[in-house]
């Protein structure tokens, strides 16, 4: 299950044009901002796109990524693999794996992403290949493909009998009753990719949006004031006039200081990946996990 934060939306801006989750969502759960949780299967994907980290889920895709940095070696696994990890790895863009391989070889299991979800097995493939281009432009080991046996569930719980079945109901109605309370209590978790990376630190590259500043700037300041994910800010070092500077890393590509800039100084390059699905819209064979 998913939601959308509308206090973080870019829609909630007068310039904030923005249907990538819309556009993506394979299950088509996504209309006018919000997400029909009857038809949402959790991939993730609208997550990935999102510029502004208005989406949560019931994944911490945070811890996730903190314990794939902590791993021996790095792999990012899903829930099929790994019960502690997301159940679905479609939350990923290439510039969260472009960050993770920055530190340090980087390995993915999408071995059955093609016949789990087409879409997410898609959009996968893309941003890897995406990732690779320029990890090898830079003399950086690839992304390794890999292949994690599950490892071994738990054994089922014993079969009770019927008369102790309701036996134990009768004399544990109050536990029972708290329990039910806390199950149908979900939490959820934001995940805002563009935060998270520019958290870590490192180096940006090809892959991150380029935002260019012309000499019409008037350092208004409107741009620090919209700017979703505070990749914008106006300094004013001693002796010197008052100057916009960019943070790559937390830029998201959103452009909705470029849309909004009065003088029209801002010239904003996504660098990403096209949101749009391909011509089956990723439906063909798309199972629930």
């Amino acid at each position: 299950m998913r939601t959308i934060d509308l206090n973080r939306c870019l829609v909630r801006y007068a310039q904030g044009q923005c249907d990538a989750c819309e556009a993506i969502c394979p299950q088509g759960a996504v209309h006018q901002h919000v997400i029909d949780p009857k038809k949402c299967d959790d991939c993730g994907l609208c997550q990935a796109v999102c510029p502004a980290g208005a989406i949560a889920g019931t994944d911490d895709c945070a811890g996730a990524l903190a314990r794939t940095r902590h791993l021996t070696r790095q792999v990012l696994m899903c829930r099929r693999v790994e019960e502690a990890a997301p159940s679905c790895l479609g939350f990923l863009n290439r510039r969260l794996l472009w960050s993770l391989t920055r530190e340090r070889e980087l390995a993915i299991d999408i071995s059955r992403c093609e016949t789990c979800r087409p879409a997410v097995f898609h959009w996968l493939e893309q941003e890897i290949a995406a990732c690779q281009q320029v990890l090898a432009k830079e003399g950086l080991p690839p992304i390794r493909l890999v292949r994690v046996h599950p490892r071994e569930q738990a054994p089922a719980a014993p079969v009770v009998e019927r008369r102790k079945f309701f036996r134990s109901l009768f004399h544990s109605a109050t536990e029972g009753l708290q329990t039910l309370a806390e199950a149908q209590q979900t939490k959820l978790y934001a995940f805002d990719s563009a935060l998270w990376i520019a958290a870590q630190g490192g180096e940006p590259g090809e892959l991150f949006p380029q935002l260019t500043i012309s000499s019409a700037c008037n350092t208004c300041g409107l741009c620090t004031v919209l700017c979703p994910e505070r990749a914008l800010s106006m300094r004013q070092p001693e002796g010197m006039p008052k100057t916009l500077y960019v943070s790559a890393l937390a830029c998201s590509g959103c452009g909705l200081c470029e849309a909004s800039c009065p003088v029209k100084a801002i010239t904003c390059k996504k660098n990403g990946a096209d949101v749009r699905l391909p011509a089956d819209g990723g439906r063909g064979k798309h199972n629930v996990c």
